[in-house]
This record gives structure tokens, sequence and C-alpha cells, in this order.
């Protein structure tokens, strides 16, 4: 009988420290959902060497864009990595998202297409665009700043600060400038951009869409780049984001130092070049 009574103490004791170990481990390690690229690369590539000198384990996760904040919102993440703040803020889940700080920007750019031999912007070429509003005026200004088109007045709502665009007809909206008076746009879904610039000239392609479809040689086929502002660098910066009461965690802390980490901002700058812009601000102190 106390044999028997000594071997269930020292299950539990066991049992004990095998709980308390688990705790640990998970404490210790830090989940992210991600989009492929640049995002998961930037996490495995360099942020996960840089949290292992500070004790901790990176798992990441690479996730469609489009469920990532229900995935941190029902706690399947600790964290998630692949939009900006206004975009954030379009989230309508009964759980609080922040953003914890901002990481990188990424370039939107007009990439030519295989029927285009020139590389060069020139009157009667088709150009897609992406159909999501936030993107849309981006794309317009872009051309806009290469005195390729102007935005109609009509189009602009001064109030909002923002243009009201038909996506059924995006030439209603703009008038192109001389010496690209036969051009024309296109609205095309995000996802699809890459696959269809085939039937294009060329196409205005969001950063991390261009670099997951377009391939290895995606700097390559840069015609026009956008010229960006300090005030948009900002304010379009992709971010890790947190739930609202993970804001001020352990976690959270140790990834917004992490990204602050020059080697992080070096890998950025030698691995992507121009089409993606270091970025960071601390969100949380």
């Amino acid at each position: 009988m106390k044999n028997k009574i000594k071997l269930i103490g020292l299950v539990s004791q066991l049992l004990a420290v095998t709980l308390c170990g688990c705790g640990g481990a998970s404490e210790n390690n830090i989940t992210i959902c991600a989009s492929e690229l640049p995002h998961a690369k930037i996490l495995n590539e360099v942020v996960k060497d840089i949290l292992i000198e500070d004790g901790y384990n990176l798992t990441v996760t690479i996730l469609d864009w489009t469920i990532q904040n229900d995935a941190v919102a029902n706690g399947e993440y600790d964290a998630n990595y692949f939009q900006h703040v206004p975009y954030l803020n379009t989230y309508e889940g009964s759980t609080k998202l922040v953003p914890a700080c901002k990481v990188h920007y990424e370039k939107l750019c007009l990439y030519s297409s295989d029927k285009d031999t020139n590389k060069k912007l020139d009157d009667g070429e088709t150009i897609e665009i992406v159909n999501d509003p936030s993107n849309i005026e981006r794309a317009l200004n872009l051309l806009a700043s290469y005195n390729v088109l102007k935005i109609n007045e009509s189009n602009y709502d001064v109030t909002k600060n923002f243009v009201n665009f038909d996506t059924s007809n995006p030439n209603s909206c703009v008038t192109f400038l001389n010496g690209y008076t036969k051009c024309s746009l296109t609205c095309v879904k995000e996802s699809n951009l890459c696959a269809s610039l085939s039937d294009y000239n060329f196409g205005i392609i969001p950063g991390n869409s261009a670099l997951t479809g377009l391939g290895s040689n995606v700097s390559s086929r840069i015609v026009l780049s956008e010229k960006a502002s300090d005030e948009l660098i900002s304010e379009k910066a992709n971010i890790i984001a947190v739930k609202e009461n993970n804001k001020q965690s352990e976690k959270t802390k140790e990834l917004v130092k992490v990204f602050s980490d020059a080697r992080v901002a070096n890998y950025i700058k030698s691995t992507f070049g121009d089409s993606v812009l270091y970025h960071y601000e601390d969100l949380i102190s």
C-alpha cells in the first residue's frame, strides 16, 4: 500500500513538472500568421534568429490575408503581419485589434507585362489596377505624379479627402493628359492581378502581390515607382497587429523591440531593394 502511495506521488510530481514545462514553453513561443511575401520571409529569415537570442521561439504560419484578423481575434495566433492601419480600421470583429508597431512600406509600382518589350508607358497602352478602394487612389496618384493623367475634380470628395471611383468604368473618373490620351484603365481583383497581367500592357500591383506573383525578376519589370511622401509611408506602413488586451504583453513588447533592430532594416533593404522600405514606429510605448 505504501509503495502504491509513493508511486502515485511520483506520478503526480512528474505530471506537475511536465505541466510547468509546457507552460514555460508556451510563454516563450510567439505565433504569427502572415502573408508569404515579404512578411513571412522577413519573419523566418531575420526576426526568428533575433528572437532566439532573447529566449523566444517563433512559429510563422502563412495564411490568406482575408482571415488573418479573425485568426488573431479568435486567439489562434499572438499577432499577424500583412496589413496597414487604414485596413485594420475596417475590421468589424467583436474583438478589437490594435497595431503594435509599423515595420515596412511596400511601394506601389507600374509593372510591364510580357507583351510590352519597351518597358516604357506610351500612348494607347492598357493598364490594370486593383479594385481595392484603399489602393485605387494610390494607383491614380502614381500615374498623376508622372503626368499620365489627372483625377477629375467631380470625382474628388474634398470633405472626405477621397476619390469617388467607379470600378466598373474607371476611365470616366480621370482625364488622360497629352501623350497618353488613348490609354485605358481596367479594375481587377487583387488576387487576379498577376495572373491577368499578360492581358494588359502594364499593371499597377501592390507590393506583396507583385513579390508573390511575378517571380524573382519582379524588380526588372518596374517601369514607374510610387513617389511616396513621408506622410504616406507612415500611414500605409505594414504593421504587427495584436488583440487590444495583449497590447502590453511581454510577447508584444518583445516583437516591438525586435523589429527595431538594425538587422531587420538591413535585411529588408538588401533583400527587396526599393520595392520594400523599412519604416519602424513603436505604437505601444
